[in-house]
């Protein structure tokens, strides 16, 4: 990795330096018309097209389809600092992170909720099931052997696909949830399955105050992402947080800073 300052990657040329600076006018509502469009009918449609044999080639299309390939230097983020990395390098500190983290608080069951077509599931393996909005992404999780089922944030009856003693991960698919007291409530109505819960977010934190953080959060303003799960978790009184690390990681970008939360529910 090669170390950057935040003037090297918010130049002129950089599309969000304009955006976040009123240059050029960007809005986004984060409802379930922009997630069909952008994911089931836009991204996994044309996933669904390609016909590869293993997971793997998948998500490497899946890129590809964004315009990054596995050897393009990408800005990251750890915290508040900026590097340049290739991409698959930085993919592979992101998954060792990730299955570090399962590993340490699983016993039994794995849930992944807004998995895609189930990539995560395919390295963490073991007893584990996905659920996911995108018809297009459940059948490309048929294609390639990933247990994916039907799911919806806003449906509380659809977090029943959590089994018994479970941890619940997600990993960049609350940030399409603006406020998140949807899935905290619907964990909450099957508590009694969910051991515990293990986010890899981005969110607007209100903590925020120096020049980087506020440009995160003005990120998340105008492109509608999570507002709210760090402060709806820590406000409820049966929950408790295990773990938390504020901007772990710029996945790939460091505006889009991800929040690792660790928590469960209260016996």
């Amino acid at each position: 990795m090669r170390s950057v300052s935040l003037n090297e990657y918010l130049n002129k040329d950089n599309v969000w330096a304009r955006r976040l600076l009123g240059l050029e006018e960007f809005k986004r509502v984060r409802d379930i018309g922009q997630i069909e469009k952008e994911y089931n009918l836009d991204k996994y449609a044309k996933l669904l097209d390609r016909n590869f044999d293993n997971i793997e080639a998948y998500k490497v299309a899946e890129f590809e389809d964004a315009g990054v390939r596995q050897d393009d230097m990408l800005y990251v983020s750890i915290k508040d600092e900026l590097f340049q990395a290739k991409l698959s390098f930085y993919r592979k500190v992101i998954y060792a992170t990730i299955k570090e983290t399962i590993d340490k608080y699983r016993s039994d069951g794995l849930c992944e909720l807004g998995c895609g077509y189930g990539y995560h599931l395919s390295y963490l393996g073991g007893k584990r099931v996905g659920g996911e909005y995108s018809d297009n992404a459940i059948k490309l999780a048929e294609r390639v052997g990933m247990p994916v089922k039907k799911f919806n944030y806003y449906n509380t009856s659809d977090y029943s696909i959590i089994e018994k003693n479970s941890v619940v991960l997600t990993v960049h698919s609350l940030e399409q949830i603006p406020d998140s007291r949807c899935f905290v409530e619907g964990l909450a109505a099957h508590k009694q399955n969910v051991k515990c819960v293990i986010n890899f977010e981005p969110s607007r934190i209100e903590e925020r105050s120096n020049f980087l953080g506020l440009l995160r959060n003005k990120y998340v303003e105008i492109n509608d992402y999570n507002r709210n799960l760090y402060s709806v978790i820590r406000s409820r009184k049966d929950v408790e947080v295990l773990e938390y690390e504020q901007d772990l990681m710029g996945w790939f970008n460091p505006l889009n800073s991800t929040n690792m939360i660790v928590w469960r529910f209260k016996s």
